[in-house]
């Protein structure tokens, strides 16, 4: 697995890059917006606003890899204060609810707040494809990263690169160098067209 994912980043690079120009918002749409549980919703721009960047987690109860990435995003809370960085995840795919979600995370233990992408707007915004991609809003609301925590499938696998951490210090830092979009690697978001689309889990997108 290790030998070959230098090439392979080369080439998901490239890929990342045509589907931000597919997913990024137009000009004039309605504000994206996400979903609570107690049914209120909140735009982007109001989730960014008061802190200073704001995490979005896409997130699935049913991806073995939003599992595997629990712990390193739960320690997001505690590395840094919550009037500074709020945490979010963001549940997209279609057939699975809002209810269903908060239960597995329940259930999990799960520290972040989840709440409803309805219909996948923002992740298809946002040219999100797969969970857990992140995305790094600024505290004006415009996303300055998305793509995925760290380049490691496993804790303790070689060569890693912290990503996400290197992107949200940016972001507090006022600084632009980092990479603002980087390969990712889950579970496919499924789309709601005339039905739920099957997903496929864990691949590279």
């Amino acid at each position: 697995m290790a030998t070959s994912r230098v090439p392979l980043l080369v080439l998901l690079l490239s890929a990342a890059g045509c589907a931000a120009s597919r997913g990024a918002a137009k000009a004039g749409a309605a504000p994206l917006v996400l979903a609570g549980p107690d049914g209120g919703v909140r735009t982007l721009a109001q989730l960014a606003a008061g802190h200073d960047a704001t995490v979005l987690v896409f997130w699935s109860g049913t991806c073995p890899c939003v599992r595997r990435y629990q712990e390193r995003v739960d320690a997001l809370l505690d590395a840094h204060p919550p009037g500074r960085v709020a945490v979010v995840g963001v549940s997209s795919n279609a057939g699975e609810s809002l209810a269903d979600a908060l239960r597995v995370a329940g259930e999990r233990g799960v520290r972040i707040p989840i709440l409803r992408d309805e219909g996948g707007a923002v992740a298809r915004a946002l040219g999100v494809q797969s969970t857990p991609t992140v995305a790094v809003l600024d505290r004006a609301g415009a996303t300055r990263f998305v793509g995925w925590v760290d380049n490691e499938r496993l804790p303790g696998d070689p060569g890693r690169e912290p990503w996400l951490e290197r992107a949200l210090q940016g972001v507090l830092d006022g600084r632009t160098a980092f990479a603002a979009r980087t390969p990712v690697y889950g579970c496919t978001i499924t789309r709601s067209l005339f039905g739920p689309e099957q997903s496929s889990c864990c691949k590279v997108h």
